[in-house]
């Protein structure tokens, strides 16, 4: 596993964090200020390393066959498309916010079909290492457990709105904790840290 996509699994999650507390000071309002542009930057670059962060589970994931292979593919091309998507719509707002123009909003992009879709395909990714025993099975709950508290998060107002942050949070402790495979330490080759079963391509 290379350096870049070792750090993807601490800075995605802590740049869509750090793009969520970014907007509570306007709260979401001010299209094109300081603020709101910081906050789509910072969503945008932990949604582009969220990508690199998925190619980098797909590697761990080894040369699987069969019925195997076909969920491992499957997880991750609706995550790349979800991504897809996420990153379209910010560089359209971001662009739009320069202008003066609100855009989708920023609350449409974080909790948007698009994120929810990727979302929603990592976690049936870690749940699938985890099966296949190239994750631990306490990063892949801790990971869902985080997305299960977003989406909570995304139907609160007020202060109860910050059980998204919570969520987030969750979410990077269980990608930090996938990044590290079944060693307790970053897979170095980046297919299933080498064991005999990925070897035999199982």
């Amino acid at each position: 596993m290379n350096r870049l996509t070792q750090i993807s699994f601490t800075a995605a999650p802590a740049a869509l964090l750090g793009g969520w507390l970014l907007m509570r000071p306007t709260g979401a309002d001010i299209a094109g200020g300081p603020w709101w542009t910081a906050a789509y930057a910072a969503c945008l670059a932990g949604f582009l390393m969220f990508g690199v962060m998925t190619l980098g589970l797909r590697g761990m994931a080894g040369p699987v066959r069969g019925g195997r292979r076909v969920a491992v593919e499957a997880a991750t091309g609706v995550a790349l498309l979800g991504l897809a998507a996420a990153v379209v719509r910010l560089g359209i707002d971001l662009y739009a916010g320069f202008g003066g123009d609100q855009g989708a909003g920023f609350e449409a992009i974080v909790y948007g079909t698009a994120a929810q879709v990727f979302f929603g395909a990592l976690v049936a990714l870690a749940v699938i290492l985890a099966a296949l025993r190239r994750v631990t099975v306490v990063s892949a709950a801790v990971t869902t457990l985080g997305m299960v508290v977003l989406a909570v998060g995304m139907y609160q107002t007020g202060e109860e709105a910050a059980l998204a942050a919570v969520g987030i949070a969750l979410m990077w402790l269980g990608t930090l904790l996938l990044g590290r495979g079944t060693s307790g330490q970053a897979p170095r080759l980046g297919q299933g840290v080498g064991s005999p079963e990925v070897r035999a391509g199982r």
